[in-house]
């Protein structure tokens, strides 16, 4: 399930990349990691959209996530 890791880390990424906006604007300068973060993460959860073969829903959205941590603490505790 590699399409559910793409969307999680797509999706983690463009959440990140919010509160970065925010220091940066508060410090006045242009945000150009989170800009970065947001096109990296929108280019890697818009891949997983195209790359699953029956595609994604709303729905799916929570299941794919817990999916994902699931494997990943199956991964560290093995």
């Amino acid at each position: 399930m590699a399409t559910d890791f793409l969307l999680v880390l797509g999706a983690a990424l463009i959440v990140l990349a919010v509160p970065n906006a925010i220091k940066a604007y508060s410090e006045a300068r242009s945000p150009r990691l989170a800009t970065g973060m947001v096109l990296v993460g929108g280019v890697v959860f818009v891949s997983a959209l195209v790359l699953h073969p029956e595609g994604y829903c709303f729905e799916d959205i929570p299941e794919a996530v817990l999916h994902v941590i699931s494997r990943s603490r199956a991964f560290f505790h093995a």
